[in-house]
């Protein structure tokens, strides 16, 4: 029931007295014990109303059923009973009501005597976190620009913390150049929001002198971390993030990846495939040729690639996997591994699908 063009606050008594008896021209004010009754007696009863507590029905009596919250149906039905008036609909007995109209006719019954109590809540603002600055003379060095945006996160953080939250999202703009930078967790560090910040600037420098700076934080909850008495203490995620940051702008964006564990048993795919020895993979892997080609017992004895060749002195295997039988590459191999004359330890595969041979990797 609450619009644009209504205001609901609580009042004592002593503040009552204070509000003049002279209303101005257009504004309606009413007090009561419930709020509902207040906004009704304010919307349709000019001047200044005060209701006292047991008294509402009969000073909303005489108001039309029109006042109340708009329902077709239920007017319709009341409109052919003949109720016109709020203290009509008062009069009715509750059972019949709740009976023919349900509980949305008791609900308004409530409001026609001015007896539903619910608390108020006040509507609070949404805060914007933002600040901005605009330059008669261009920046052109960075340092200062950093010493501005440090500036701009000690206030908005302030503000953050006073209201329990923290910094979600970067929107930095300059110029009109608008970059996002998305957080890795929920933050008030205003150190760490200037590095990555800066980090930001040295993977992409602005185009031009800055004569506009705008930086805005979309708030969100901020991250509670419940640490275990026995859990070994990980390496702390800001420290993480920024050296991630300082790899990006060295080498690129898009070669910086993370690494991903896949749902497979497929070598190479998983931790379950790790060798108890380090393995160096070569990608791609080395096509071979061996003799004898048919190896059911003691192995091959010779091996040919493009860039190394050798006598086998020992060699283990072979340890046949297959799997992802449902897939059109179906994978079904033989593992072996070579010792070489020169010493070397090798991982020799044999893919039974496409009937090559090629050297996977090296052992350190």
């Amino acid at each position: 029931m609450i619009d644009e063009s209504t205001a609901v606050f609580s009042a004592t008594k002593r503040q009552l007295a204070r509000i003049p008896a002279a209303i101005p021209e257009g504004v309606s004010m009413a007090a009561a014990a419930t709020i509902d009754a207040a906004i009704l007696a304010a919307r349709n009863i000019p001047g200044r109303t005060i209701l006292q507590p047991g008294e509402e029905a009969r000073a909303l009596a005489s108001l039309s059923v029109d006042c109340l919250p708009p329902d077709p149906e239920i007017f319709q039905t009341l409109d052919l009973w003949g109720i016109r008036s709020l203290g009509e609909l008062a009069k009715l007995p509750e059972d019949g009501l709740a009976g023919r109209l349900g509980s949305r006719g008791l609900w308004l019954q409530k409001l026609a005597r001015g007896t539903l109590d619910r608390p108020l809540r006040p509507q609070s603002i949404e805060t914007v976190y933002e600040e901005s600055a605009e330059f008669d003379h261009a920046i052109e060095l960075r340092e200062p620009l950093l010493f501005l945006i440090a500036r701009f996160l000690f206030d908005l953080t302030a503000k953050l913390k006073a209201q329990s939250l923290a910094a979600g999202v970067l929107d930095l703009t300059l110029n009109q150049q608008e970059r996002k930078l998305s957080l890795p967790f929920p933050t008030r560090d205003v150190k760490f929001l200037l590095k990555l910040t800066e980090h930001s600037l040295e993977r992409q420098p602005p185009d031009a002198p800055v004569e506009l700076v705008r930086l805005r934080i979309e708030p969100t909850q901020p991250r509670r971390v419940q640490h275990g008495l026995f859990t070994l203490a990980a390496p702390e995620p800001e420290k993480l993030e920024l050296t991630l940051g300082k790899i990006r702008a060295l080498v690129g964006e898009a070669n910086v990846l993370y690494p991903k564990l896949e749902n497979t048993y497929r070598p190479g795919h998983g931790e379950n495939d790790a060798p108890r020895f380090g393995f160096r993979y070569f990608s791609p892997p080395l096509e071979a040729r061996v003799e004898p080609e048919v190896v059911l017992k003691g192995g091959p004895k010779q091996i040919w690639t493009r860039v190394m060749r050798g006598r086998v002195l020992n060699c283990s295997g072979p340890w046949r996997s297959s799997g992802d039988w449902w897939r059109p590459d179906v994978w079904d191999r033989d593992e072996f591994d070579l010792l070489l004359e020169d010493g070397a330890l090798y991982r020799l595969v044999h893919d039974r699908n496409e009937r090559k041979w090629f050297l996977e990797g090296t052992y350190d």
